[in-house]
């Protein structure tokens, strides 16, 4: 790839995590439950002495680690500059997730109509920024890369895996919760979590073909 073409790409994909972040950060806010990805990291926060961006950037270096294990030595040589590749973007992600929390401290909606806005608005955030991903097509977080590399590993279909992955995931996030509360309350799941994991998928199908212009921006300039 030319160097005006990794350019445009990667101005694609860090304008996508932007987005991502943002509507991470409209999702915790809403009250209504985190996506399965990052409630992990927001009930760590709840309850541990770090930030959900700190957790964040600890989740995904321990997913990057894990594809280590994954690659066979002579495939890790292949894949090695993808692996460091996504070490400034998890880097990025999480200090965003941080700047977007601390600006909408002040932001913690009434009622329920208004809770379930920032709820819908920050999955198509969310969506969006998936679907901008695969346009830049670089790299990826290194949770999203390790769902990938385990489900070609283990010759299973990705969709199933990142389903396993999410409820794991889940299912964590309301262990640390109930250890913490000491059985009173599973913070931050709830039916949004629910309502997330079942619209982000469609969402991201939907919009994916929407962004065929800035694959073509993307090769116009290889053709330049």
């Amino acid at each position: 790839m030319q160097a005006k073409e990794i350019t445009r790409r990667y101005i694609v994909f860090f304008t996508a995590l932007t987005i991502g972040a943002c509507g991470v950060t409209l999702v915790t806010r809403s009250h209504l439950g985190v996506n399965s990805v990052a409630c992990l990291s927001y009930v760590s926060s709840v309850y541990l002495p770090v930030t959900m961006g700190t957790v964040v950037i600890l989740f995904n270096l321990s997913m990057l680690i894990s594809q280590f294990f994954l690659y066979k030595k002579t495939e890790l040589k292949l894949h090695l500059i993808n692996l460091l590749l996504q070490i400034p973007a998890f880097f990025f992600f999480g200090i965003l997730v941080d700047i977007f929390m601390f600006l909408t401290k002040n932001f913690n909606p009434d009622f329920y109509a208004l809770e379930f806005a920032a709820l819908l608005f920050g999955s198509i955030l969310i969506a969006l920024n998936i679907a901008l991903q695969a346009t830049a097509n670089v790299t990826m977080l290194s949770c999203d890369a390790f769902v990938k590399v385990l489900a070609e590993k283990i010759n299973k279909k990705l969709g199933s895996v990142k389903l396993i992955y999410d409820v794991i995931l889940v299912a964590t996030a309301a262990g640390i919760a109930l250890i913490f509360s000491h059985g009173s309350e599973i913070t931050g799941i709830r039916e949004g979590t629910v309502i997330g994991a079942i619209i982000i998928g469609p969402l991201v199908q939907l919009m994916y073909p929407r962004c065929a212009f800035l694959k073509e921006w993307i090769l116009k300039s290889a053709k330049s």
